[in-house]
């Protein structure tokens, strides 16, 4: 799960990737009823591009870059619709999801039974949520408890944060130990700035952040302790828009068929995430 952006919602199409036998195709109708919310054959997709690797800024050109790009990408060629990218602020992507702001969400966004109450999703992607500390601490935390009574950053507007909270009450107030003291912060940047300026002395982010950073920053940090949860990413469609879903799961399940999926995955170091595609597999 994601970290904010600091700005406002950007209403700006940052990219726009233009495929063949577009128009035609949006509004048709399938199987399980016509792609309701496609206009002018484009498929349009929220996120929020500050979460290396799954969808991030490159540094040097601005261009959108990640696993997730690569992802839509391949979907809209299979779909045979455009794909626009709108940046928005990650706590608005729900929003504009259930408002027919935009058709779907890909942004890192975590399945969970909560949100199915308003979403559905297409799990794709198995994500593990993470203690980490700076390398110099790394000795301090080697069993679940150590944790106990410690200042932890984790972005609150995630499902680390509630799940943070759970694991506190699991394994440290429950063995009568004092709760860990979260410190909630609006993103995962910002949880890590906790750490780095020793506000905290873990953080909680998920793996595949980790698995980026420690190839930005050898050596810089450390995962520590059990994992802190495991919930898969989703692609995130208006509740009921059945049409949609379908197609994206027969996109995902082509390209895990034909290896596209795993090839992505492997390029970006986060293949332990390859899984197969299932609406609203959380329960």
């Amino acid at each position: 799960m994601r970290p904010l952006l600091k700005g406002g919602i950007a209403a700006a199409i940052v990219s726009v990737i233009g495929l063949s036998g577009c128009s035609g195709t949006a509004g048709a109708g399938s199987a399980h009823g016509s792609l309701k919310t496609i206009k002018g054959g484009v498929l349009t997709v929220g996120l929020s591009p500050d979460f290396p690797p799954m969808e991030y800024l490159d540094p040097t050109t601005n261009a959108l870059t990640g696993v997730d790009i690569d992802i839509v990408n391949e979907v809209g060629k299979r779909l045979g619709l455009k794909v626009e990218y709108t940046q928005q602020k990650f706590d608005q992507l729900i929003n504009s999801v259930r408002t027919n702001r935009v058709d779907v969400v890909f942004s890192g966004l975590s399945d969970t039974v909560e949100r199915q109450k308003t979403l559905d999703f297409v799990d794709y992607f198995k994500s593990v949520g993470r203690f980490y500390t700076t390398s110099d601490k790394q000795a301090q935390f080697t069993k679940d408890t150590d944790v106990c009574g410690k200042p932890v950053a984790v972005a609150s507007a995630t499902d680390y944060y509630p799940a943070l909270q759970a694991f506190s009450k699991k394994v440290c107030e429950s063995a009568s130990l004092p709760a860990i003291n979260i410190i909630p912060t609006d993103s995962g940047a910002a949880a890590r700035l906790q750490l780095d300026q020793g506000r905290a002395v873990l953080a909680v982010q998920g793996a595949e952040n980790l698995v980026y950073f420690a190839k930005k920053t050898p050596g810089k940090y450390a995962m520590v302790l059990s994992d802190v949860n495991s919930t898969p990413y989703g692609a995130a469609t208006q509740k009921g828009n059945k049409a949609l879903e379908q197609k994206i799961v027969k996109a995902f399940q082509d390209m895990k068929a034909d290896g596209t999926l795993k090839k992505i995955l492997d390029a970006n170091h986060v293949g332990y995430g390859l899984m197969d595609p299932i609406i609203n597999g959380v329960k």
